[in-house]
């Protein structure tokens, strides 16, 4: 069985229990909480995989603080489609998104990577801050590689309560589009085009 540690950068969700009851019993788990010193997603993420690659781990899924797994065997999905040829990371399915034989958008809510992400692409871009648009970036570098691509695994479902911390905390929604608004322009002073939303 590969060894597997989970991350989850948090602001305190109300579904953050959910999240970790979904989890197959014994995995080594990195919870980053951002509450009183928000280090943002990217950050978050970076912080997390680097330290359960560093202390053994072969794959780190990465989750949101409002996901529930719906099934035992998302996980073995996931580690099998990075064992694709050319796969570097590799997400499940959020519940509410169709089955699409053709779909290839990734959902950032709930991923797996290995150590060849940061050192065949790099770590995630801590400018995006708190969030917003550091995915988009590291989907567009990936892509930009020619040599490694991702995959959207229809068959690894999870629950996604979209948004969950932004409507339980007073005055993030007002903030959350001012920070919407600049990491997206952020993005394309970078790229030069704007992400497909």
């Amino acid at each position: 069985m590969a060894s597997v540690a989970v991350t989850i950068p948090t602001m305190g969700a109300p579904h953050l229990v959910d999240t970790l009851a979904s989890l197959p019993p014994g995995l080594p788990l990195y919870l980053r909480d951002n509450r009183e010193d928000n280090w943002g997603v990217a950050k978050s993420w970076n912080w997390g995989i680097r330290q359960a690659l560093r202390d053994g781990a072969q794959y780190v899924l990465v989750l949101n603080d409002d996901v529930r797994l719906n099934h035992p065997t998302f996980i073995d999905h996931l580690v099998e489609d990075l064992q694709r040829d050319h796969v570097i990371l590799a997400s499940g399915r959020p519940a509410h998104v169709p089955v699409s034989p053709t779909s290839r958008r990734l959902a950032m809510g709930a991923f797996l990577c290995d150590h060849r992400l940061f050192d065949e692409v790099g770590v995630f871009d801590e400018s995006f801050w708190p969030a917003y648009f550091e995915d988009d970036d590291m989907l567009h570098r990936i892509r930009a590689t020619n040599s490694w691509q991702t995959w959207f695994d229809n068959e690894a479902v999870f629950h996604h309560w979209v948004s969950s911390t932004v409507h339980q905390i007073p005055g993030m929604k007002r903030q959350i589009r001012t920070y919407f608004k600049r990491n997206r322009e952020q993005f394309f002073q970078k790229w030069g085009f704007y992400p497909q939303e």
